[in-house]
């Protein structure tokens, strides 16, 4: 894929991954249809709730600091702003800094979908810059906006020109992809079209695109023993240094699904290697993680030794695991950057697999590649159930139901209430290094044993609660889930 940076917007991963919401099935039948381009039946017929890829790029581009947001949309739309205002106020504060993201909406009205707001956009931006000025001002888009085909960046290009700051339009409509990870995708190309530089010289950088950075310390630690210092991206990250992007020496991730199209485009663009293996958690896939990143520093002999100091700690801890956990089985529901992954480290640690879900299924990433954690699993549990959900209430309880899993794991909070009134206790995976290398994995599997140990606030809820789906629901075979 040759990466276009001179579009106003990125394609959809609908169109560019072949991206899909909705199978049910195996992995090994799964991947044999996106080899063959013969998935079928993957669009959903009917949706109970669903997300808004517009959240997906304010959690990217509001962690950024130092910046201001203008929502061009209804007052309803910022209805999530507190959180995001709350949550990377507080991430500043692990670097000892104290930052609020500004966030400013221009509450279009009723009046404003038929005579348009160009001049209320207007006025609000340069009220955006009398008030705080900012190293960067993102103009973002809601649905209404791209309904009433508003041109956002005739205004953007106005102000850049006019003020001494980027002013950058982001076409983040959530009518615009059923994929709500579409929006990570969306914050990277803006990223890269207005903010990223062409290198000038290398720098003893790599680029670390996560979510929140909760193990700063640990990664900046393993990274200096390469001699080198991680950028984590965007959080705490500064306008200036996402624009020596280009000078890294190379590109990782804490999730398969937030970083194809950054580590791809800095790879091609500006030959910034993208280490695209299996993410860095558990045993094999730390092990994995840290060696690719080695090679492409050419200081193997430094992962090997730091391997073998995570070994002498936490290894004979972890295995001690096995036989406490042995016969007992779980069912994993996150994004497809996570759910594969924890497969793998269950396994580690003596759980069994009943089945997966995914909220969605990349076919490909930008690279034109299967992404790697798919190709491994394939390896190791081809027969394994896997179902593309779409955050589905309905359909998750109805697997669960059916498979009648010890433990359910999940990475959103949304499932959780029910599973739980289930009696079935869960582990949520708030935290994206909840699994992290050896000490990760140990800390996870002392969580999931205290879960074990007491499950009487569980036994509890199932008793005394109910959940909102009839026996007959419950009961129906997966297979009427797609169309």
């Amino acid at each position: 894929m040759a990466f276009n940076l001179s579009n106003s917007e990125i394609s959809i991963r609908e169109i560019r991954l072949k991206s899909v919401l909705s199978f049910t099935g195996d992995v090994k039948s799964l991947i044999e249809g996106t080899r063959k381009c013969s998935l079928k039946n993957c669009e959903r017929c009917f949706s109970q709730n669903n997300t808004c890829l517009s959240v997906m790029v304010m959690d990217q581009i509001s962690s950024i600091r130092n910046v201001t947001i203008v929502y061009h949309t209804p007052i309803g739309c910022s209805a999530f702003v507190p959180r995001w205002t709350a949550l990377y106020s507080g991430l500043a504060a692990r670097i000892g800094k104290k930052w609020n993201t500004k966030y400013l909406c221009t509450n279009l009205t009723e009046g404003d979908t038929v005579f348009g707001a160009a001049n209320k956009l207007r006025k609000t931006v340069q009220e955006a810059w009398d008030r705080y000025p900012s190293d960067a001002i993102f103009i973002c888009t809601g649905c209404v906006t791209g309904i009433i085909g508003e041109d956002i960046d005739a205004v953007a290009d106005e102000f850049d020109k006019k003020l001494p700051v980027p002013v950058i339009p982001v076409h983040c409509e959530g009518i615009k992809s059923k994929v709500w990870a579409t929006g990570f995708d969306i914050s990277d190309y803006v990223i890269m079209k207005y903010i990223v530089k062409p290198p000038k010289q290398k720098r003893n950088i790599i680029n670390f695109k996560n979510f929140e950075e909760s193990i700063r310390p640990y990664i900046t630690k393993i990274f200096k023993r390469f001699d080198a210092e991680p950028l984590f991206l965007y959080a705490n990250s500064t306008i200036e240094e996402l624009s020596h992007m280009s000078e890294s020496l190379a590109t990782v991730s804490s999730c398969g699904a937030l970083s194809p199209y950054l580590g791809n485009a800095l790879e091609q663009l500006y030959d910034v290697p993208y280490v695209k293996t299996i993410n860095g958690n558990g045993i094999e896939g730390f092990d994995t993680w840290l060696r690719d990143i080695a090679r492409i520093l050419h200081k193997e002999e430094i992962a090997e030794e730091i391997i073998q100091e995570e070994r002498e700690k936490y290894l004979s801890k972890i295995e001690g695991f096995k036989k406490l956990f042995a016969g007992k089985t779980a069912v994993i529901a996150a994004g497809p950057g996570f759910t594969y992954e924890a497969v793998r480290v269950l396994g580690e640690i003596g759980i069994t697999v009943k089945a997966a879900l995914s909220w969605h299924h990349d076919s490909k990433y930008d690279d034109q590649t299967i992404p790697d954690t798919l190709t491994h699993i394939e390896k190791s549990h081809p027969d394994l159930k896997l179902s593309i959900i779409d955050l589905q209430n309905h359909e998750l309880l109805n697997i669960l139901n059916r498979e009648k899993p010890d433990l359910y794991i999940v990475r959103h909070p949304g499932t959780r209430p029910f599973v739980t009134k289930m009696g079935i206790p869960v582990v949520q995976l708030t935290d994206e290094y909840q699994m992290f290398g050896y000490e990760g994995l140990y800390n996870f599997a002392r969580n999931i044993a205290d879960l074990f140990n007491n499950k009487s606030f569980t036994q509890g809820l199932k008793k005394h609660c109910s959940i909102p789906y009839t026996a007959w629901w419950l009961e129906q075979p997966s297979n009427k889930f797609v169309m």
